[in-house]
């Protein structure tokens, strides 16, 4: 809920989550030392963690074969956690399987799984990483669809939670990157790839040096997210630098998806002979650079950040649209976010996001504060400023001006921000 006073002082309490973002800056290069990690799921326990991902159901693309389902527990499960990792299986029915994650309306001849973090692990810049291998015991044949890959985070997509989630894919806030997608009917190579409304980046194949059989070895698979640029790796290979300097997408938070499709467009004929087939995850993690570690890779190897943070960060889109966010770093517990929000107009709230139109306002310097304090832990309040300006640049038709904020002033920012923790 929103309590609301005088002086624009507004209130949102939120459930538990793992959103874990810090502002980095950082040029990317292969193999880059001095990862610390700021999210990680190792898969060490004996069922998927909830509080890390979704199951999403309610999934039904490009003409596949398979229902989604949340079954991490049944003999014919979707998931298996064990022995250290993940295993997403997709299963073969005998019969028509309905789908009850779309209100039982559809029946498909396959199950699988697609699990992802909104709501729960969302990153902004840094490297993501997974280490994943497919089908290590069985034959590669046709018709599957393996992927590792990330969506913006205001995608309409469940879970929906009603902040400002709205948005259809591929436009500003729903843009996809494809960091590792592989078809069985294309075996020897896999595609890293961005979709989007503004044209940014492309489709890029590494072809693997042995074939299709490297698929079922493990292999790390990388993504290093800066503010104008994009690169992929796989293990100590760059596969593809992608230039995003002129992008206005792929500016706020993404989340994670691991999933395995069957058929359709784009997975193609099934074998008849296939039963089974079987993406394996040792762990998902996303990390940023540290001065403090000389870790090559983002896994459980390197340094774990434990330290209790809350970071604002600004995006604003084509029309002036300028949205904070709120990015908590460690906090486990259900949480209160006050902001302090003078003189912004007609702000509209997210789950912990803050938006408003900048093109209303005079020119001029703003200064934007947010206080977490914890719901169980009474000794535990962070506080974050951000400040910026607003500049015209022109007259607008109707005589009014328009006013733009300065997006490059948030280094300057950033380097005269207060924290403090009780």
């Amino acid at each position: 809920m929103h309590n609301y006073s005088p002086h624009l002082l507004s209130t949102y309490t939120k459930s538990k989550i793992l959103i874990i973002s810090l502002i980095a800056f950082f040029l990317s290069s292969p193999a880059i030392a001095g990862w610390e990690v700021q999210w990680i799921d190792t898969f060490d326990g004996d069922s998927v963690d909830w509080d890390n991902w979704t199951a999403q159901t309610a999934a039904n693309y490009n003409n596949e074969v398979q229902c989604y389902t949340d079954d991490d527990s049944s003999d014919e499960k979707n998931y298996d956690v064990s022995d250290g990792t993940l295993k997403i299986i997709a299963r073969k029915q005998e019969d028509t399987y309905t789908c009850e994650g779309l209100n039982d309306s559809t029946s498909k001849t396959w199950t699988s799984g697609r699990l992802n973090s909104k709501d729960k692990a969302e990153f902004l810049y840094g490297r993501v990483e997974s280490r994943i291998r497919f089908s290590p015991d069985d034959d590669l044949l046709g018709g599957t669809w393996p992927a590792f890959w990330m969506l913006e985070n205001r995608i309409n997509e469940q879970p929906v939670a009603g902040d400002d989630d709205d948005v259809d894919w591929p436009s500003a806030g729903a843009g996809e990157i494809d960091v590792w997608e592989w078809f069985s009917n294309s075996p020897d190579s896999y595609i890293t790839n961005f979709f989007n409304d503004e044209s940014c980046g492309g489709q890029v194949n590494y072809t693997y040096p042995n074939g299709s059989v490297d698929v079922q070895d493990w292999h790390k698979y990388a993504m290093e997210w800066a503010e104008d640029e994009i690169s992929f790796y796989i293990d100590d290979t760059l596969v593809a630098t992608q230039d995003v300097t002129d992008c206005a997408q792929y500016e706020e938070s993404m989340f994670v998806l691991l999933n395995v499709a069957m058929g359709g467009n784009l997975g193609g004929t099934i074998d008849s002979d296939l039963e089974t087939a079987t993406m394996e995850i040792d762990y998902v993690a996303h990390c940023y650079t540290s001065d403090d570690s000389d870790a090559e890779y983002c896994n459980e190897d390197a340094p774990i950040n434990e330290s209790q943070s809350i970071d604002i960060t600004m995006s604003q889109d084509d029309s002036g649209i300028v949205t904070l966010t709120a990015l908590v770093s460690n906090v486990d517990d259900d949480y209160t976010l006050s902001w302090d929000i003078d003189d912004l107009p007609d702000v509209s709230y997210g789950t912990n996001t803050i938006s408003f139109d900048s093109t209303s306002m005079d020119s001029g310097s703003y200064t934007v504060s947010v206080e977490l304090t914890s719901d169980s832990d009474s000794t535990l309040s962070l506080t974050d400023d951000y400040t910026f300006t607003v500049s015209t640049e022109g007259g607008s038709a109707s005589g009014g001006s328009l006013n733009y904020l300065f997006l490059t002033f948030i280094a300057f920012i950033y380097l005269i921000r207060r924290k403090k923790s009780y």
